[in-house]
């Protein structure tokens, strides 16, 4: 195993709907590989059965993202790639302001920063755009009036290219997500400021190959790759995605 820069480190933000467990592979693996990594805890896909929980927004989430990004970059001048999937692409675009990226502290003569985004499957907006405001509600969304909302057909829409049973045990472990966060305006959109790569799952039917090739190219990603998974290669093809990971990390951090 190549040694791993001791100033990289590595932040998974996760998706809608899902406990950290269905990252662990993830995580676990880039750990094994040397890679310090962190995957902060959402507050919109944890504490579901707290009175406050339909409040939270997108941008508790980001800060969330922010706050541990931040001290990974201010605190120990780490150089940090952001991996995002799914809806995690909106919470960390719009974690990084422009004075957290690589070059911003380049130019003031400071430590660390975030060098890269690596979207995986990850749905992408600008600044001041909504996901309710863009695309609508979802006729996937199941929207209760308690202000917690709950995805259809998950085990299709998110596992379709994993065993049935091993699909249905991930779908009886989704979660709701508290619908404020399909409301929330986005701040950041660090893309603009910050190299990213982009991969296409091409066999997803949460978000199909022909938005996340609209995705990438809006991001501008310098590098678009491919897997043939569905919306979930975290677990459906777990070594494809280490792999393409780690390879985009080692020439960013070379």
């Amino acid at each position: 195993m190549a040694t791993v820069p001791a100033d990289v480190a590595l932040v998974v933000v996760q998706g809608s709907f899902q406990t950290p467990l269905v990252y662990k592979g993830l995580t676990d693996s880039l750990k094994t590989h040397g890679y310090l990594t962190f995957q902060p805890e959402l507050p919109s896909c944890s504490n579901v059965d707290s009175p406050e929980f339909p409040s939270v927004t997108l941008s508790d989430d980001s800060a969330a993202v922010e706050r541990v990004v931040r001290h990974l970059v201010d605190n120990e001048g780490k150089r940090v790639v952001i991996i995002m999937h799914s809806y995690g692409g909106l919470v960390g675009s719009n974690a990084i302001p422009e004075e957290l990226s690589f070059a911003n502290r380049q130019a003031r003569n400071l430590r660390g920063g975030v060098i890269h985004l690596f979207y995986v499957a990850a749905f992408i907006l600008g600044e001041g755009q909504s996901v309710l405001g863009t695309f609508g509600e979802s006729p996937n969304n199941d929207v209760k009036p308690d202000g917690r909302f709950f995805l259809k057909n998950g085990g299709e829409l998110l596992y379709n290219d994993l065993p049935p049973t091993e699909a249905a045990l991930w779908e009886s472990r989704l979660i709701p997500q508290s619908h404020a966060v399909q409301k929330t305006e986005l701040t950041y959109a660090a893309y603009k400021y910050i190299p990213s790569t982009y991969l296409i799952c091409e066999k997803d039917k949460a978000a199909p190959p022909l938005f996340q090739e609209m995705f990438a190219g809006s991001a501008g990603s310098q590098v678009v790759e491919r897997c043939s998974a569905s919306h979930s290669p975290m677990l459906s093809q777990l070594d494809i995605l280490v792999t393409k990971i780690i390879d985009v990390v080692k020439k960013v951090t070379a």
